[in-house]
């Protein structure tokens, strides 16, 4: 009986190709898949979904003895994971083939910093994982929330098991998971929660300095519902939010039909 191919995984983020927390995945995910490490030359967060079309990209292979290979991408995360989902599984780094076939997971991470809420529609880690689903492969975005966050080996397990029981075969096309991680430790962190995507903007304003404006604010996170990912990751738990590619608002579409039809526009 043939043994069952292991998964090609893809992991990608938006604080670049050294972070420690991205290597810290791909070296766990390593022992149980084919890891290929795409992700951006330098920091790109809250570039959301931007990517890269007036100019060529440059992409380099970086020596790497923890058995998974790393590529930077002087791009956004999303440049790396479209080219290596849509260019790469294929060809390689060639355009004669020679790829090592299509991958069956995309991890974006784990960031520095909280992507839930309203965060998701900014971030570049979110991005890389939406991206994924656009290619129809199953994408999870890993953050966690504050950068002196001790969770981080809480998200390099969940991103093992997830592998380990091929859970990113239960995400539906066209879906990918937003996970996020408290601020706690490893005593006070709650567990896990599936939460909805709280809409709740910002507090932000600007302060002037030096003739520069500069953003600041946060979120009023005990202000959201209490089944939204903003309020629970800020009771202690991680959530794990879907989002759906598909952005269609069916009820909008009944009353812009009935304002067609009624020559509303004509």
């Amino acid at each position: 009986m043939q043994e069952a191919r292991k998964p090609r995984i893809l992991v990608t983020n938006d604080d670049g190709v050294g972070s420690a927390n991205m290597h810290a995945l791909a070296g766990a995910l390593s022992p149980f898949g084919e890891v290929f490490v795409f992700a951006p030359k330098t920091e790109q967060s809250g570039i959301s979904h931007a990517f890269t079309v007036r100019r060529g990209l440059h992409v380099e292979q970086i020596p790497c003895t923890d058995g998974y290979s790393v590529f930077s991408m002087d791009g956004t995360p999303s440049d790396c994971a479209k080219f290596a989902l849509g260019h790469f599984a294929a060809y390689g780094l060639s355009t004669e083939g020679g790829g090592p076939g299509p991958f069956d997971v995309c991890f974006s991470g784990i960031n520095v910093g909280e992507n839930s809420g309203v965060s998701s529609l900014y971030s570049g880690t979110v991005a890389g994982a939406r991206e994924a689903a656009l290619w129809g492969v199953p994408g999870i975005a890993l953050s966690l929330r504050g950068a002196g966050s001790t969770l981080l080996q809480a998200a390099v397990d969940f991103a093992v098991k997830v592998v380990e029981a091929r859970l990113y075969e239960k995400i539906p096309a066209g879906i990918f998971w937003n996970v996020n991680f408290p601020k706690a430790t490893a005593e006070t962190f709650k567990g896990f929660k599936a939460t909805k995507m709280a809409l709740g903007m910002f507090t932000d304003h600007y302060s002037h300095e030096g003739g520069m404006w500069q953003l600041d604010g946060d979120k009023l996170w005990d202000k959201q519902p209490v089944d939204s990912d903003d309020y629970l990751l800020n009771q202690g738990y991680a959530t794990v939010t879907p989002h759906r590619i598909d952005q269609t608002d069916e009820k909008s579409l009944e009353v812009i039909n009935e304002m067609l039809a009624g020559g509303a526009c004509g």
